[in-house]
This record gives structure tokens, C-alpha cells and sequence, in this order.
């Protein structure tokens, strides 16, 4: 065999084994970081435990975490803030998600007075900058709501049960 060929040869397998080293590093990176958000039901981009097909139910019903907002008219009625425009930057999704977190976890009362109260100014600011249309709001609350599935989603913006758990005023007072 030529020597400029058994050269090419063996750097040809050096690199071999370095793709080989690197692919697999790789590859043990994405197992380990996805097991270790697995076991500690976390999540950190882009690993998931991918909660959301974790079980199944054989109910017809939905529970959610909704924040409703509080108007300011003579009789103050309530309206759900789950469109974006209301919520901004968060999506409904992230906003629950980050709720039900502070909701369960140390110092609820302090962590939800300050996560409302934000929600409370930014919904303001993108009304008073023209980014939404709703009406001055006097609070917001915050539910867990449940429904009885209906087929046509007929009943969504009616819930069948609220269940109140958190609600902020205007004055910045907090109620659990």
C-alpha cells in the first residue's frame, strides 16, 4: 500500500473517531438532560418532561386557572384575561402555569400579591397605550374554574364552577 494512501486512511479514521466521540457526547447531553428533567419534573429548554401527555381522563370535564379582570363600572362585573393583548408578554399557557407554581408554593400570599399586581399594571399600560380595548379594571382575580365538557364548547366562556382563590385591588390590597 502507498504511504500518502495508509496516511489518508488513518486520518480518515482519527476524524471518524472524533465525529464518533462528538455525536455521541451529543447524544448523552439530550438522554441525560431529558431524564434529569424527567425526574425532577422541570422544565429547561429545550428539555421537557412533555407534562401535558403525562395521563389521561376519563372525565368529560376541564379544570383551568384563570385570572378574571375586576371593571371599574357602578356594578363591577368581571371578565376572563386569557386573550394575549390582555396579558402580554405571557402566553395563557405559561402565565397558568407560573400562577399554579406560586399558588402552591412558600410565601403564596406575597408571591401572588406581587404576580397579580404586575398583571394588574400591565394590563393597564397596554389599555392606556391603545393595545387592547378593554375597560378599566378596579382588581383582578384569580380562579380555579371548572367545566363539563361540551361537545360544540357552547359553555366556554361560562364555567359551571369558580372557586376563588386570590384576588388583588387597585389599592395594591391582596385577598386570599
Amino acid at each position: 500500500m502507498n504511504l500518502r494512501v495508509s496516511r489518508h486512511l488513518k486520518r480518515t479514521n482519527e476524524l471518524s473517531r472524533a465525529r464518533y466521540f462528538i455525536i455521541n457526547t451529543v447524544i448523552g447531553i439530550i438522554v441525560a438532560g431529558s431524564l434529569f428533567d424527567i425526574a425532577t419534573r422541570r422544565e429547561h429548554w429545550p428539555f421537557s418532561y412533555y407534562d401535558l401527555y403525562s395521563g389521561a381522563s376519563n372525565e368529560y370535564s376541564l379544570t383551568l386557572l384563570r385570572l378574571y379582570g375586576v371593571t371599574e363600572s357602578e356594578t363591577p362585573g368581571e371578565f376572563p384575561l386569557y386573550s394575549f393583548r390582555y396579558i402580554q408578554p405571557f402566553d395563557n399557557a405559561r402565565l397558568r402555569f407560573a400562577l399554579d407554581t406560586i399558588d402552591a408554593g412558600p410565601n403564596r400570599y406575597d408571591r401572588l400579591s406581587e404576580a397579580l399586581r404586575d398583571c394588574l399594571r400591565r394590563y393597564e399600560a397596554l389599555r392606556v397605550s391603545g393595545r387592547h380595548d378593554g375597560p378599566p379594571l378596579r382588581g383582578i382575580r384569580f380562579y380555579r374554574v371548572y367545566w363539563r365538557l361540551d361537545p360544540w364548547a357552547r359553555n366556554l366562556d361560562f364555567p359551571d364552577r369558580k372557586d376563588l382563590l386570590f384576588e388583588i385591588s387597585q389599592s395594591g390590597k391582596g385577598r386570599s
